[in-house]
């Protein structure tokens, strides 16, 4: 193969924008990541369409933003602000990535890790080489899921840190949010690799990066929080190399744009409530 949150937490839901698929409001970018020879029930000359909030501030879609690059399949971007009806009739939930697949009739696929588990399927159907986002074992395919049922567990900590305005609770804050980086320092010492699963970047890396590189600059700017190289040695080598593979660098935030979203939950009187999966 080629090397190439939105957390629904009302928080990014409706940053400002346009609202994309209305007159003189829809947006859209070619990616032309390359190497994508479809075979099956598609033009490859058609590209994927994801669906994604404006300036690509919502974790989930970076992860589907990933996911893409890496197989090199060519898509388009249109951008959407709040839930205007005719994105309600693709997608029910009102969420974003969603994704429109010319092979299926524009079948819409939603929810990130669904969402990337289709794209493997689909470049592993059209393409001879193994897809190794998503390996054929079936037991590493588990894993994968594993590590990403625990993103929600990350997110509902780091989130209810940054959001906490009781400097009391602070101490036993951070330490759950520690406990849920963790498990991914864990899986690092297990498989002994730079990546989650060793050598190889799967799915079990594209589903937290986005999660642990915010984390990584918006902790540092409101609580100080570092983190430490003596207690998560393995993470912060990861965040590293996942930092330099190139879907990271087409899909990332700059840290100035990062904090400049973050500040108006971050500075308003809100109290994060959790994860909320189904609206």
């Amino acid at each position: 193969m080629r090397r190439s949150l939105l957390i629904n937490i009302t928080l990014l839901v409706g940053v400002g924008g346009f609202v994309a698929g209305t007159p003189g409001g829809e947006r859209q970018q070619t990616m032309l990541a390359g190497g994508y020879d479809a075979t099956v029930g598609a033009d490859p000359s058609t590209p994927i369409q994801l669906f994604a909030l404006p300036g690509n501030t919502c974790p989930y879609v970076q992860r589907t933003h990933m996911c893409l690059l890496e197989l090199g399949i060519p898509f388009d971007v249109t951008e959407i602000s709040g839930k205007p009806d005719w994105y309600l009739k693709i997608n029910p939930r009102g969420k974003v990535p969603s994704i429109r697949v010319p092979a299926s009739d524009y079948a819409t696929i939603y929810e990130s890790a669904i969402c990337n588990e289709f794209l493997c399927d689909y470049y592993r159907s059209n393409n001879e080489e193994e897809c190794t986002l998503m390996p054929d074992d079936p037991y590493a395919r588990a894993e994968i899921r594993l590590l990403n049922d625990h993103c929600d567990s990350l997110g509902k900590a780091q989130f209810t840190y940054l959001m906490n305005k009781d400097e009391a609770k602070d101490e036993e804050l951070r330490s759950a949010m520690d406990d849920a980086l963790g498990v991914y320092e864990e899986a690092l010492a297990k498989r002994r690799g730079q990546y989650l699963l060793g050598d190889d970047f799967t799915l079990a890396d594209i589903h937290v990066f986005p999660f642990i590189q915010r984390l990584s600059v918006t902790h540092r700017h409101w609580k100080g929080y570092e983190l430490s190289p003596e207690r998560f040695p393995r993470l912060t080598g990861w965040i590293g190399a996942c930092s330099e593979r190139e879907s990271a660098r087409q899909s990332s935030m700059s840290e100035e744009k990062t904090i400049s979203v973050y500040r108006k939950f971050v500075e308003a009187d809100y109290s994060f409530g959790g994860l909320n999966k189904n609206k």
